[in-house]
């Protein structure tokens, strides 16, 4: 009954919330990389998601609503099983309390409704699946030690990494038991690290889906250079540990703010009570270093995003706060009534958020990509070339060319990625008419003069489409 509850509840508030189209809300601008990416074969932005592209095409195949909400559908698929798996976990560490049910009930549930997650689960992202995996990877330590197992657990780690490259993070949990004590035995390491080893290797599909030269090509990872360089993450290396010390302050004392909003004042002294009232080594352990290390790579990390990075963090709090509440009613178990009294307030408390949390995580009047699109579609001259500067326009454009099929007269130029030689050569196989200038750093200038007769134009984030003959 519970898990039914479960799903009902959240089930009905991501319906309501949902994005009904491609948006660019909670920090999805990279949904139209990834849907093109999915529906064409092709590779998208560091570090290629393959776990998750495989996914996603399957969703884009359910006969409802756009090809964008198909794919964001697969987001909120995968917040409500995190929560039923977290559910699952929490009851099988709590199997000696009466009220397990209502308190993993209760965390599971306040885990779905916290604004970041909500949020996640409405739009084109890869961490509603980051979570999942994370929460799967808790489940897989807690099993009993055998053969299988081993294989099992080495697996479910290695195949979260090919979603996340931050889920590597999670690899030095393999060196503990299901009790949470320290592995000795190198024949049982072994086994799980061949177990991450073939997890890992799904890597593996992106150098065939690239070497067919699909339209969103990052990389090129059919070869080794490009590979390494995709999976790598190296794009984004720029931003790991290099925020001035002002900025990590700044983003420490932002947490405790983005605490507060996800789990309230009550929550956060449930979740901290939780913590220091000692829970079974087992589950302290894999909560603690998950927590810390994704809080700590939020912090750290310069990215404008990076607070979507702490979704583990809100797991790994959400379990302490179980153990809050397991404190709390441990110590009514002689008033029982009481007990039901106070779990019921609890569910109450989370009904009535419900409303208020709405206005700040609704997606479903998010139009600015369709807007944008749409005008972009009508001013935009035939045949013309287009520089676009923009996570958020350049993704968008691809959406509608290469995965809509809309606007094929157009070549999208994305001038961030002109410097990469893989990109140059994508562009010249997916517009086979433009000729691109032979330098390796070639200016706006260049191209334009290279294909003198077409209209030019300019879109950059928060201004004007600008366009003008180029002769």
């Amino acid at each position: 009954m519970y898990p039914l509850f479960l799903v009902l509840i959240l089930g009905f508030c991501y319906s309501l919330s949902i994005a009904p189209s491609l948006t660019w809300a909670h920090f999805s601008a990279d949904g139209g990389d990834l849907i093109s990416a999915a529906i064409t074969g092709g590779v998208p932005h560091p570090s290629g998601y393959p776990l998750y592209l495989i996914l996603a095409r399957g969703f884009q195949f359910i006969p409802i609503g756009d090809l964008a909400f198909r794919t964001n559908l697969l987001s909120a698929v995968c917040t409500i099983f995190a929560a039923l798996l977290l559910y699952a976990y929490l009851l099988r560490q709590l199997s000696d309390h009466p009220l397990r049910q209502w308190i993993s009930f209760l965390a599971a549930l306040a885990y779905g409704l916290a604004p970041l997650v909500w949020g996640q689960a409405l739009v084109t992202e890869v961490y509603a699946l980051h979570s999942l995996l994370m929460m799967l990877c808790l489940h897989a330590l807690s099993l009993k030690e055998s053969t299988l197992n081993e294989w099992a657990r080495g697996f479910v780690f290695g195949i979260s990494a090919t979603n996340h490259l931050t889920a590597i993070m999670m690899f030095p949990l393999l060196a503990l038991g299901s009790d949470g004590k320290l592995l000795v035995s190198p024949a049982v390491l072994f086994k799980r690290f061949l177990g991450v080893a073939i997890g890992l290797s799904l890597y593996l599909s992106l150098p065939l889906r690239a070497y067919f030269d699909p339209p969103v090509n990052w990389g090129n990872s059919s070869t080794l250079e490009g590979f390494f360089w995709l999976i790598s993450g190296q794009l984004y290396h720029q931003y790991q540990f290099r925020l001035p010390l002002a900025d990590v302050i700044q983003r420490l004392g932002a947490f405790a703010g983005f605490l507060l909003n996800q789990y309230t004042g009550l929550g956060v002294l449930l979740g901290i009570y939780g913590l220091i009232s000692q829970p079974p080594r087992r589950v302290l352990i894999p909560t603690l270093w998950m927590a810390t290390v994704f809080l700590l790579f939020a912090i750290f990390y310069g990215s404008s995003d990076s607070q979507v990075n702490l979704l583990p963090v809100w797991m790994a709090f959400v379990i302490w706060i179980a153990y809050g509440l397991l404190d709390i009613f441990s110590a009514l178990q002689d008033r029982p009534k009481l007990s039901i009294s106070l779990a019921g307030l609890f569910f109450a408390a989370l009904m009535i958020r419900i409303p208020f949390l709405f206005p700040s995580v609704d997606a479903s009047k998010d139009f600015r990509a369709r807007d944008f699109l749409n005008h972009a579609a009508q001013v935009i001259p035939q045949n013309s070339l287009v520089f676009v500067d923009g996570d958020e326009q350049i993704f968008s454009l691809w959406y509608l060319q290469f995965a809509l099929n809309q606007r094929l007269d157009l070549a999208i130029i994305a001038e961030g990625l002109l410097p990469y030689k893989w990109y140059r050569e994508n562009l010249q196989y997916t517009y086979t008419y433009l000729m691109m200038p032979p330098k390796d750093k070639p200016q706006l200038s260049d191209i334009a003069a290279s294909n003198s007769g077409r209209a030019i134009c300019y879109i950059s984030h928060d201004e004007p489409i600008l366009c003008s003959q180029n002769r």
